[in-house]
């Protein structure tokens, strides 16, 4: 007895994974901005900050605070807990290329050490970026507070602003942070969609920061030939999941179904394959098998989170 699968019938779950980044100045794009400037692409950057990320707190609202209303790039009035309310005439807003991001920074992972001043400023999960080490403070609330925060991180856009104008600890000021030497370190999300019932089949497969090295190292040496990349032996759909389970999520769950039940929700039958890896053994003798090379993946994945 099979049971036709509709589309309505297969439940689809999405869920984060992250990996750690670590930048220098070098590889994120930092505009100052400053609205008397006679240089007009300062001037430009202050107007771009304001009408895309400070509107709510600009000048415009004094004379029309309809502009409170008004959804922006970086204030999207979905948000509680941001403070918008520090935008001077001078300031900085820095970018992260997304291709190291990916779908954005995960709240709460987000620190920056500026070797220039010393200054040490992290994110509180909210779009706040506050300091752990000022000597100075615009009050006794907390650091994060709308009088202590120093500027902003927009989390789904990759960008950071620095809005405080005040010394930083007597001599340096908050201008100053990111002018310099600098270094970010954050965790980058990628949404991962899983399906509730799942086909597990044995295969080939292949572990690609493992193997995709070798494949250049081949090139690179003129090796020619049919070489399978693929990991030496099979692994299931199964036997992924349940290393999954073991060592990255415990709650994870799914369902099987068989093949002929697979097939009735398919335009086309899959294959399914074993590949000879004689000779990319006999090329690279410590190429791991497949179950040990998931396993790897797997563990590196837990300690990214």
């Amino acid at each position: 007895m099979y049971k036709y699968f509709t589309t309505e019938q297969q439940n689809t779950y999405e869920f984060n994974a992250h990996k750690s980044y670590t930048l220098n100045q070098s590889s994120v794009l930092r505009h100052q901005f400053l609205s008397a400037s006679n240089n007009s692409t300062s001037a430009s950057y202050y107007q771009f900050a304001r009408i895309n990320f400070y509107l709510s707190g600009s000048d415009y609202t004094v004379n029309n605070p309809l502009f409170n209303t008004v959804a922006t790039i970086g204030d999207k009035k979905q948000q509680s807990g941001i403070f918008l309310n520090k935008f001077y005439e001078s300031g900085s807003i820095c970018f992260v290329s997304q291709s190291k991001f990916n779908e954005g920074i995960k709240p709460g992972s987000f620190s920056l050490t500026d070797t220039t001043t010393t200054a040490k400023i992290v994110d509180d999960k909210k779009g706040n970026l506050y300091s752990t080490n000022a000597t100075f403070s615009q009050s006794v609330s907390a650091l994060s507070s709308s009088d202590n925060y120093v500027g902003n991180i927009f989390y789904d856009i990759g960008a950071f602003s620095i809005t405080e104008t005040a010394s930083f600890d007597g001599s340096n000021d908050y201008t100053d942070v990111t002018s310099g030497d600098y270094s970010i370190e954050y965790k980058g999300s990628n949404k991962i969609t899983t399906y509730e019932n799942i086909c597990s089949v044995s295969n080939s497969m292949t572990v690609l920061p493992e193997l995709l090295p070798l494949a250049i190292d081949m090139a690179e040496n003129k090796i020619i030939g049919t070489v399978n990349l693929t990991n030496p032996g099979l692994i299931s759909h199964n036997e992924i999941l349940e290393m999954y389970k073991e060592i990255v999520d415990q709650n994870f769950e799914w369902k099987n179904f068989s093949i002929e039940e697979q097939n009735k929700i398919l335009d086309a039958g899959r294959s399914n394959n074993y590949l000879d890896t004689t000779r990319l053994k006999k090329l690279y003798p410590n190429v791991k098998n497949i179950k040990d090379s998931v396993r790897q993946v797997l563990i590196n994945m837990k300690n990214s989170s």
